[in-house]
């Protein structure tokens, strides 16, 4: 037998009955026993931003309540979903984007307006994180001005400016690609790591363009690794085979394969290993072609070094074709 409660969800009785306890729980807050409320950072949304986003989880908590309740309760579970992980990813992030586009206010509302409560101080950050990155996963463009605000916020550490730009680049809108490419402009040393990092989650030529850009100029060998790991992301062509729109594939593809391999002869070390996964991810069908017209101006350690990457790209294991 299920029963329907006004939420629009359909449980079993034994779930409602779990999920009354859980509410309960959330519901009075500092209960005996619960760890002391933690206010997050707040996000600097203009005025009107904010008041159009109060509004909107205003009327959307009227008429579907759950979807904030369940919400609260994946984040409330948070702390010792980490734990449990033991240094892995916990999955709370993935967990609210599985809700689906009813989860997208309410974690926008513990974004901007309303701070998770009952978190422990330690566990703060991390989960504001988990939150951001559930926005990315979530693709919902509302969630754009929330995710930007934070990506343009130079006070947050380098991890949270990471998480954002890859939230941005998941929503994928023309405005999203606009907005990364305005950030890398205005950042440096380690925030533009962070934000080449979070960068190749955006497939738009011109976002790839700019990361390909990075990496054939920079000369700081961190950001090398982290524009050839990034590009890999980009052109990713078992990623590319889940898209509904193909369109810009093979124009990204091979994009990313020419910065790639110009990095692959330009540096050694990490920076080489990294530009040499990547080319395999990517799997360009133009990569051969790339490698021989390369060869006939290499030196000869260079011709050395082409020659074992055409046979590692012979034998890729990743090869979608």
């Amino acid at each position: 037998m299920k029963t329907t409660i006004s939420t629009g969800w359909l449980l079993p009785k034994a779930g409602l009955i779990r999920m009354g306890v859980l509410m309960g729980v959330l519901t009075t807050g500092q209960a005996a026993g619960a760890p002391p409320d933690v206010q997050g950072a707040a996000v600097r949304l203009p005025a009107q931003r904010l008041a159009e986003l109060r509004r909107d989880v205003t009327r959307a908590r009227a008429i579907d309540p759950g979807s904030f309740a369940a919400v609260s309760v994946i984040v409330t579970r948070a702390p010792e979903a980490a734990r449990r992980a033991r240094g892995r990813s916990a999955p709370t992030a993935s967990d609210i984007a599985r809700l689906g586009s009813s989860a997208v206010l309410p974690t926008l509302e513990m974004l901007a307006l309303d701070p998770p409560h009952g978190v422990p101080a330690e566990a703060a950050p991390m989960v504001r994180r988990d939150l951001v990155e559930a926005v990315g996963l979530l693709r919902d463009p509302r969630g754009l001005p929330v995710v930007s605000a934070i990506l343009d916020d130079e006070s947050e550490g380098t991890e949270t400016t990471r998480t954002a730009a890859e939230a941005v680049a998941r929503i994928g809108t023309e405005e999203a690609a606009t907005k990364l490419l305005s950030a890398l402009d205005l950042t440096r040393a380690e925030r533009a790591r962070a934000v080449v990092a979070g960068m190749g989650e955006c497939r738009h030529l011109r976002v790839t363009e700019a990361i390909a850009a990075v990496l054939r100029t920079t000369t700081d060998e961190p950001m090398a690794r982290i524009a050839a790991r990034s590009l890999g992301r980009a052109g990713n062509a078992w990623a590319w085979r889940t898209m509904k729109d193909r369109s810009s594939e093979t124009p990204i593809r091979e994009t990313a394969a020419r910065a790639l391999l110009d990095a692959y002869l330009r540096h050694d070390g990490e920076a080489r290993d990294a530009a040499s996964n990547a080319l395999m991810v990517v799997d360009a069908p133009q990569t051969p072609a790339l490698i021989a017209e390369a060869k006939r101006t290499a030196s000869p350690p260079g011709v050395e070094a082409l020659d074992a990457l055409a046979v590692r790209f012979a034998r890729n294991p990743t090869r979608t074709r």
